[in-house]
């Protein structure tokens, strides 16, 4: 059997995510692959992966692109024949899914050097035909038959957590504000750039039209399209392609949770694991249980484990989700996410900035691409890449050396999250 290896990531990049890009796949790939040439001084080259490795697709919906196993002609167009490929789909956690596959690979010593290639194209259907194939990734016997989408379903959720912890509107717009004016600082790659140019207020939010309470329109993510490739590798490798920023996967936790929200009171799994109660329709018990795990392989304690971290990318598809995730993570055990927020901890002048890259509600979601952005925007951080990156730094992280990425599907029924190190 092989020994286990150490995994690294050595380098990564997106496109611009925007609604539309006008770009084929194989056009956001190749762009990608470029860079990542540029990022590792032309010493990554396509045929280590044929001679060392494998390759991870991560697509979330054929309904978008039109073609089922587009990752197929992706691989023809790499010249990639012969290499071992396949393709996630895990909802809007498949980023951080596909991520998770290549970590796996190279600690079992199956590959060396792993791809990672995220894309989507969503702009293929209206935005309302959009919201409406998301939607079947719920349970179509018992929920997309009522009519609800994703945005009704968050809000369901979201009610009952800000009543829990008494939690305003307001609260969440400062969470969405955040993040957009985040993105202005990251730049042209962003969608909110591209597409609105300027910094916003939590007014701003407030007035923006309501969709389903608590959640405005300017509360939610864009839908985008556009493609990233992330290089994950074993320690030979990285010491190759990056010896000067080479950034560590020192914790890595993948979980799940019923598709039906609904079922989640008195479920086994999380009583016998949490005590009855737990996780309800207002926490997010596979993040809860992911994080444990991705802690614990690093050395963190859950409880209140902001403390050990300097900066952190979560799944924001909705502000609510996001103060969500927080208690989920074991932010909030030493006071409450009302405290947590409103004391600034998640701001980038606070303790553990979140969503400096500007996540989904300010960069974008395509969803396949989502979860590699977030792991990106980490890695640069970590590797002192942002004033490269962003041509700025008002949302660099200074000597940042460690990093949180979560990524989440569903209602919570997948999500994953990750521990990078800077080495």
């Amino acid at each position: 059997m092989p020994e286990q290896q150490k995994v690294f990531i050595a380098g990564g990049t997106t496109t611009p995510f925007d609604y539309p890009l006008n770009l084929q796949i194989e056009e956001m790939t190749a762009n990608c692959i470029r860079q990542l040439y540029k990022d590792t001084n032309y010493e990554f080259h396509l045929r280590d992966v044929r001679d060392h490795g494998m390759v991870v697709y991560s697509h979330f919906s054929v309904h978008f692109s039109h073609q089922l196993t587009a990752y197929w002609i992706l691989h023809d167009h790499l010249g990639l024949v012969g290499v071992p490929h396949f393709r996630i789909d895990n909802g809007g956690n498949t980023g951080g899914s596909a991520l998770y596959a290549a970590y796996a690979l190279v600690r079992a010593g199956l590959a060396d050097v792993v791809p990672v290639i995220g894309y989507e194209l969503m702009a293929s259907v209206s935005q309302s035909k959009g919201s409406e194939l998301i939607a079947i990734a719920s349970d179509t016997r018992y929920e997309a038959m009522l009519g609800a989408n994703y945005t009704n379903y968050y809000a369901g959720l979201a009610r009952v957590f800000m009543e829990d912890h008494k939690l305003t509107e307001e609260d969440f717009a400062k969470v969405a504000a955040k993040n957009k004016n985040n993105a202005m600082a990251t730049g042209e790659k962003t969608q909110h750039f591209r597409q609105v140019g300027r910094k916003m207020t939590i007014d701003d939010i407030m007035n923006s039209r309501l969709i389903a309470y608590p959640l405005k329109k300017l509360d939610c993510c864009f839908m985008s399209e556009g493609a990233a490739v992330i290089l994950v590798c074993n320690e030979k490798f990285a010491n190759r392609y990056a010896p000067d920023h080479t950034v560590e996967i020192v914790g890595a936790g993948l979980s799940s949770c019923t598709i039906r929200a609904g079922d989640r009171y008195n479920f086994p799994g999380w009583t016998q694991r949490y005590g009855e109660g737990y996780p309800g329709l207002g926490e997010f018990g596979a993040c809860r249980r992911s994080a444990e795990i991705a802690f614990d392989m690093a050395g963190i304690p859950w409880k209140d484990s902001y403390k050990h971290i300097d900066v952190a990318e979560v799944h924001d598809a909705f502000s609510t989700s996001e103060v969500q995730i927080y208690n989920a993570l074991g932010w909030c055990q030493s006071m409450t996410p009302k405290e947590f927020l409103r004391n600034n901890m998640p701001m980038m002048e606070g303790k553990i900035p979140t969503n400096p890259g500007g996540g989904l509600i300010g960069y974008g979601h395509p969803v396949g691409a989502t979860g590699l952005m977030s792991a990106i925007e980490c890695y640069y951080q970590l590797a002192g890449f942002i004033p490269r990156e962003h041509k700025s730094t008002e949302n660099e992280v200074v000597d940042a050396e460690i990093g949180l990425v979560n990524s989440h599907a569903g209602t919570g029924t997948s999500i994953s999250n990750f521990v990078f190190r800077r080495v």
